[in-house]
């Protein structure tokens, strides 16, 4: 499936967002489109350092989020997938329980808690996460 990208400093109702079509606000640092997999779920991203980062080349928009670039949809269907240059490329689909755990690794990648304060987690705590992350997968497919 092919993305066509609309740039905006406005950000639409969720009605005027069609299948197919991918908003991004900068000045409301969010990426906006139905879910792809033709569920027609609204599936809203924000562009931050630390979570996605939108590039465009001057035809086509890809998506880069701070675990990997993949969409992993928190709704019923649970679609997996990565945009790159328009085009939507699928991955493997995921259940509830490894949403959740790959948003608790999310999290935990994202701040950590040390002494009642958060704090941020430094390059190798990142690291860290993401092969826990990756062998907790691994594990489960066998």
């Amino acid at each position: 499936m092919r993305l066509k990208p609309i740039f905006s400093e406005v950000l639409p109702n969720f009605q005027e967002i069609e299948s197919g079509q991918i908003w991004i606000s900068h000045k409301h640092r969010t990426i906006n489109l139905r879910c792809p997999c033709g569920c027609e779920d609204l599936t809203v991203l924000t562009i931050h350092p630390s979570r996605w980062h939108v590039y465009f080349d001057g035809k086509s928009v890809s998506l880069k989020g701070s675990s990997g670039g993949s969409v992993w949809a928190n709704s019923g269907c649970g679609s997996h997938y990565n945009i790159i240059k328009n085009k939507v490329f699928w991955l493997e689909a995921i259940d509830s329980a490894q949403h959740e755990t790959y948003a608790e690794l999310e999290r935990s990648r994202m701040v950590g808690e040390e002494g009642g304060k958060q704090k941020k987690i430094d390059w190798w705590g990142r690291v860290k996460c993401c092969v826990i992350k990756r062998l907790k997968l691994l594990v489960r497919s066998f």
